[in-house]
Parts: C-alpha cells; structure tokens; sequence
C-alpha cells in the first residue's frame, strides 16, 4: 500500500481514443488552483483503492496560477527542465506520463513559475502542477485527449514527492478537483465518483476569497501525512457511512440546483454542516494541532452571514471564506493568528498566454 515509485510511471493507461496531433513549437499557459470545500463520499477517500476513486468534492477554482513554458526540443534531447523549476520531480512525472499518452517522444524544455501558495495546506499545490503541466503537453500538440479523459488519467496516475527532496513519488489520493479547475469553466464545481464534473457554476461577481492559513503551520513531509492520515481512515469511512445519503440529497437538491441559479447560500450552509457539525474538521485534525480550536473560534463569520462560505480546504489547515465582505474576513482571521491570502475565485478554464524565454 502506498508504494513509492519513479516520475513518469503510469499506474493506469490512457485507453480513450486520441484526435489528431497537431504540434506547435512552443506554447505557454496559465492554470488556476482550487480550494476544496468538501468530500461528497469522504468514505471513498480511505485507501489506496489501485488509484481510483468513487469518492468526490466541492471545489472553487482560485486565481492564482500555475505559469508553464513548453517548447519542443530536437529528437534525442529529452527532458530538459529549467533550472528554476521548484518542484522537479512532479514534473518530469506529468510531462512524461503525458507524453506516454500521446506516443511522443518527450524531447521538451520545460520552464514553470508559480504564485506561492503553502505546500501541504490544502491548496491541491502538487495536483495542480501536475495538471499544469500535463494539460500544457497536451495543448502543444493541439489537445488531442479530450478533458473527459484527461482528468481521470491524471488522477489515476497522481504522486507527490516521498520526502523532501526525493526523486521519488508517493501515491496520494487525489478526486479530481484540481485538474478540473483548469479543465472545466465556472469558479464553483462539483466533481463526483471516478473523477467526473458533473456541475460547473459561475462564482457571483462581488465575492472574494479569503484564505487564512495558521502562522504557527510546521510543512510536514508527503510520506509524514500519509501516516498520519491512514490513521484516520476508520473514521472516515464512519463518517462516511453516517452522512453520505444526506450530504448527497442536499447536493443534488437544494445546493446544484441554487448555484445554477447564481445563489451560493445552501451550498455555503451544506458545507458549514458538513465541515462543522458532520465530523469533517475533526477527521482532518491530524494536520495541525489545535485545528478543532481553531475551527470553533472561525465560526461566528458564517452565524453572522459574514461568509457566504467558509471551509477547511482539503484537509487543512487551511480556511477560507467566499465573502463580500473581505475586510472582515480578514481581520477577523488574523486575530486567530492567521496569515492571510486574498483571491478572486476563476469562473474561466486554463488559459494560453505569451511564451517568454
């Protein structure tokens, strides 16, 4: 369970039909992260399961980018990846999955920058620079995996780096949210079993995020968490057992049905109950000390209609807010000793922009 293994290995092959490859010599896009809000089956999560899972998750699609510079190389050069590159080994893993699926050769240079975000917080930072870059290759030779297929080929193939420095990967489990942020249109979107999107909604103009992430966070290895959190499986699968019939009906029919509508209220309060009163933030406690405190001091923002929204991402410690009022948000998240990061939620899909050398 839970076996290292090297960039670039597929655990799960592409077997959708491929378009036409068109190549371009160079390319360049810019993919946004996402904030998880919830799990739909937080059950589904334990376990490995080979890589493939039935749970799903609200997402928010955040603008703030994951930058990619493609260009290709000649026959025989290889991988060759800027020196700049943060997180190396996470992408040499998508460039050469994605080159796998399309029956290239990978001879790319691969240049990447992104806007900082705190690893292991619950930004989704790994899988969405996997996405980045994976989607990237693919939009060099002129997209010819379709989104549908590439989502669940990214998240049956997902790894994050063993420890530190390693050039080696762990399976983490990964739904789906932060490929689909890039993949698919609408700031708010929900992704059910096997990595499927089955609502994308825009986010209301006049909403900012706010996102608070404690001072006092300590950033823990992969292989740590992992640890940590198998020994939490039991009580997701409990909670998982006890809250998924509701959690589905409410979703199905009270939350998508108002945000299609442009009313993010019952989704907001679907989300508080399930983070605040389903078990969820106490689940996720292994991730920082004090997170049930921490959740409890937070909650007057949603009693007083403050946040529209207000989570635990992922499984922390980061919080955020979906507000219209981000003044008070913010002071009110840096009396909790928070830092704070504002953003403006991404109602569009990744986007082409200039190449730079």
């Amino acid at each position: 369970m839970f076996t290292s293994f090297t960039p670039g290995t597929i655990h799960h092959p592409l077997t959708a039909p491929l378009g036409p490859l068109d190549p371009a010599d160079e390319t360049a896009i810019r993919y946004p992260t996402r904030l998880n809000a919830m799990a739909l089956q937080p059950g589904a999560i334990a376990g490995d399961n080979n890589l493939i899972y039935d749970a799903g998750e609200l997402v928010f699609s955040v603008a703030r980018f994951h930058r990619v510079r493609l260009r290709r190389l000649a026959p025989g050069e290889g991988l060759v990846l800027d020196p700049a590159v943060a997180r190396p080994a996470l992408v040499e893993h998508a460039a050469r999955i994605m080159c796998t699926a399309l029956g290239v050769d990978c001879d790319l240079h691969v240049g990447v920058d992104s806007d900082p975000l705190p690893v292991h917080a619950g930004f989704g930072s790994s899988s969405s620079l996997i996405a980045a870059v994976a989607t990237a290759v693919n939009h060099l030779y002129g997209n010819p995996v379709d989104r549908a297929d590439l989502l669940p080929f990214l998240t049956s193939n997902h790894g994050e780096e063993h420890t530190e420095g390693s050039d080696k990967l762990m399976p983490v489990q990964c739904i789906g949210g932060s490929a689909a942020s890039g993949l698919y249109p609408g700031g708010v979107q929900v992704v059910a079993g096997r990595s499927t999107v089955v609502l994308t909604a825009a986010v209301p103009e006049g909403l900012t995020l706010v996102i608070g992430v404690p001072t006092a966070l300590r950033e823990r290895s992969t292989d740590e968490l992992m640890a940590a959190e198998i020994d939490m499986f039991d009580r997701f699968r409990e909670t998982g057992e006890r809250w998924a019939p509701t959690i589905a009906f409410r979703m199905l029919h009270e939350a998508m049905p108002a945000a299609l509508r442009g009313d993010l209220g019952p989704l907001g309060d679907l989300v508080f109950d399930y983070r605040f009163r389903m078990g969820s933030i106490e689940n996720c406690s292994f991730s920082h000390p004090g997170l049930s405190e921490l959740a409890t001091s937070l909650e007057p923002l949603k009693a007083d209609g403050t946040a529209t929204v207000l989570a635990l991402s992922s499984v922390g410690p980061a919080f955020f807010a979906l507000t219209a009022d981000p003044d008070t948000c913010e002071s009110f998240f840096a009396e909790q000793g928070m830092r704070v990061i504002r953003a403006l939620p991404h109602n569009g899909t990744y986007e082409e922009i200039e190449p730079t050398r």
